[in-house]
């Protein structure tokens, strides 16, 4: 007759609360390697409790469920920053309009704008001041609902071109007879794309305003 020996487990068993823990420290597939060896060293007069190998399977299942996600959103992730590179790189040569007061330009170099208009507002006058905050030009602009639309020629008062420069834009109007300071938005030419690093927004560079978050564009010309 044989006789059959009992035997203990050569290897430290995996409880459903150290299956996560096993899963993230060892991966998918050196977690079924620890349950199949833990089942082939099993003590066959006390084989595992088929409650606790189901609270395993179920821990397994969860876990690599959980992984299989992140991935399937990782890729979703990488797939949409794609599509964002493409449309922002499609900006490129092409003119934006960014809420802004100020940018610089070259010398004699036009600049056009719009003042974001509220319903009552009406004799919108338009200051330009350079850096050091002198007033170059003054002129009136229309006033139109929702979005008062102007071009600066460049040039100041007594019709010289200004030299190369940082120039800033400030308009006041009527607004229910009251003097109001209305804010502006600048157009500008995009040079060139910054495509930044995982969940950083991508941003467009130019040569009038610097460099601007993607969402900050209002239109595109």
């Amino acid at each position: 007759m044989t006789t059959i020996a009992a035997t203990t487990s050569a290897t430290p068993s995996v409880t459903a609360s150290t299956a996560k823990n096993a899963m993230s420290s060892l991966g998918i597939k050196d977690f079924i390697t620890l349950m199949t060896t833990q089942l082939k060293y099993q003590d066959p007069t006390q084989p595992q409790d088929s409650s606790q190998f189901i609270a395993q399977m179920a821990q397994f299942s969860t876990v690599s469920g959980v992984q299989e996600m992140n991935t399937s959103l990782s890729s979703l992730t990488n797939q949409l920053k794609g599509s964002q590179a493409l449309n922002a790189t499609a900006l490129v040569g092409h003119a934006v309009l960014v809420d802004a007061d100020s940018l610089n330009i070259n010398q004699g170099q036009s600049v056009s704008g719009v003042v974001n208009t509220p319903t009552a507002a009406s004799n919108i006058n338009l200051v330009v001041t350079d850096a050091s905050g002198q007033v170059i030009r003054q002129m009136t602009v229309p006033a139109s609902k929702g979005e008062s639309t102007f071009t600066w020629d460049g040039h100041d008062d007594s019709g010289q071109a200004v030299p190369a420069g940082k120039y800033s834009f400030k308009a006041i109007a009527n607004v229910a007879g009251k003097s109001t300071s209305l804010a502006t938005s600048l157009v500008a030419q995009v040079s060139s794309v910054t495509i930044g690093a995982t969940n950083s927004e991508m941003q467009i560079n130019t040569d009038a305003l610097g460099s601007v978050q993607l969402s900050a564009v209002k239109k595109l010309y």
